[in-house]
């Protein structure tokens, strides 16, 4: 970890089987909530459905916990250059503030 306790660049965020125990974890809440885990955007749906319904479903809450982890690992694992967009938003926003400064002043 770098200082402030985020992670450096060469630091791997999650373990190399964490997608295949976050599935797990979907498909055994899933099935307990006794929906197909086929189409996750359905069960997704279906699950917040199901919550609007009744708010004390907590297989429809395990479920949906379960598979917004999945989906975020995912997500977290794409290769995608996120990180960077992140530092180039943030380096916009501030580039935005200097100019702000310079006008004002």
């Amino acid at each position: 970890m770098t200082h402030g306790g985020s992670p450096s660049d060469s630091e791997a965020v999650r373990g190399p089987d964490a997608g295949r125990a976050e599935r797990e974890r979907l498909d055994i809440a899933l099935h307990a909530a006794a929906l197909d885990t086929g189409d996750l955007d359905a069960a997704g749906s279906l699950l917040l459905d199901r919550l609007s319904r009744r708010s004390d479903d907590f297989e429809a809450t395990g479920a949906l916990q379960a598979l917004y982890t999945f989906t975020a690992g995912q997500r977290a694992d794409s290769g995608s250059d996120a990180s960077a967009r992140l530092r180039s938003s943030g380096l916009s926003s501030l580039e935005r503030m200097r100019h702000r400064r310079v006008r004002r002043g």
